[in-house]
């Protein structure tokens, strides 16, 4: 991904969208945000700064490039869906996977 290498060149520190994935699908996948695998409890790697980063990256891709990374992340949002309940008491201005339990 060209567009990615390009932009973690510029805006971002080379790596930092692949780290992001990587992080996000360790906190989704073994059950949710909440309930982070043993030995980390860092907001920065394991709570939401993935997702936040991830959609920074997707913001500031071209449009071309957008659906490349988006297809990647998908399926990690999609289990994280499946697997959270919204929050009832999160705020409509907060990010969709800050409104969910």
């Amino acid at each position: 991904m060209a567009a990615v290498i390009a932009l973690e060149h510029t805006r971002m520190r080379p790596g930092t969208v692949a780290e992001a994935l990587l992080a996000w699908t360790q906190a989704v996948l073994p059950g949710s945000v909440d309930r982070i695998g043993p030995g980390c409890m860092c907001p920065e790697c394991c709570g939401d700064a993935p997702r936040r980063r991830l959609e920074q990256a997707l913001i500031a891709l071209p449009r071309w490039a957008k659906p490349h990374l988006y297809a990647l992340i998908l399926p990690i949002d999609r289990r994280f869906l499946a697997r959270t309940p919204p929050d009832p008491h999160a705020s409509p201005e907060w990010p969709w996977w800050q409104q969910r339990r």
